[in-house]
């Protein structure tokens, strides 16, 4: 599992969620892409001449380079973004907001979603419990992240990141308690 550690400025993204469960995580996340992604991009994927404005938000903020991960009480919300560039917000779509933060960084290859699907079992089986542990979430959501090109190829490129900020004056027990807010993702 490759990780780095990155400090990015804040970001907002626009997209589109839907409401899941964690334990149907793993067949719901696909599901989602191929219903309402492949719905919202069919014509425009033919022409890439935007006619709606929900189309012209698609292609102007890149929407399908990331999806964000927001926990909640029994749930959460799974939306695929894109980074927003400003403009109008159509009907259907949203914004979500990230702080400036440092963030654990992880990649993998290989076609998706189990490429992804694997990378997110090692990010809460295996980092969590041991180096995630130092680190305070910044936050209550992480973010996949896709590169462009087939994600069904071998190469294809995913990742994860996950908010975090080196408690100051904590113990590292204290600190797993305020991390332990982002496991939810880590059940799925």
């Amino acid at each position: 599992m490759n990780v780095t550690y990155e400090h990015k400025p804040a970001m907002t993204l626009i997209g589109f969620s839907a409401s899941i469960r964690p334990e149907e995580g793993y067949w719901k996340c696909p599901e989602f892409w191929d219903k309402e992604y492949n719905q919202k991009y069919a014509r425009l994927w033919q022409t890439m001449q935007p006619e709606t404005p929900v189309e012209k938000a698609l292609l102007e903020n890149g929407i399908g380079l990331f999806a964000i991960c927001d926990e909640h009480e029994g749930s959460f919300d799974y939306w695929i973004a894109g980074l927003y560039q400003g403009g109008e917000v159509p009907e259907g779509l949203k914004l979500y907001s990230f702080p400036e933060s440092d963030w654990a960084v992880f990649s993998a290859r290989g076609p998706l979603p189990g490429s992804l699907q694997t990378l997110n079992t090692q990010v809460w089986q295996e980092w969590y419990p041991g180096e995630g542990q130092k680190y305070q979430g910044n936050g209550s959501a992480t973010l996949e992240v896709y590169s462009p090109g087939n994600p069904q190829s071998p190469d294809y490129q995913c990742g994860i990141w996950v908010p975090i900020r080196q408690p100051e004056g904590q113990s590292e027990q204290e600190a797993a308690e305020t991390v332990s807010t982002m496991t939810i993702t880590g059940i799925l």
